[in-house]
């Protein structure tokens, strides 16, 4: 009877730690991943960032181009 007990004690204990185990492994991943969302969302932002200032630049070029071609134009005339 007392074998029996223990067997039914050593078994719950195992059981209950294999579920903790798995529950603390899942939330260990969870969080990897939160992390790794977070990340790809910091390089999202800065690829935007550089893409805005790029085009930026551009803009700013070409407005100079235009007004380099208007004083030729004026002065051709």
């Amino acid at each position: 009877m007392k074998s029996d007990t223990i067997k039914v004690i050593i078994s719950t204990i195992t059981a209950m730690s294999g579920i903790g185990g798995s529950y603390w492994k899942m939330e260990d991943r969870v969080t990897k991943l939160e992390q790794q969302i977070a990340q790809q969302e910091k390089i999202k932002i800065v690829q935007l960032e550089i893409s805005q200032m790029r085009r930026d630049d551009e803009l700013a070029e070409l407005r100079h181009i235009m007004r380099i071609d208007s004083l030729r134009n004026s002065y051709k005339k």
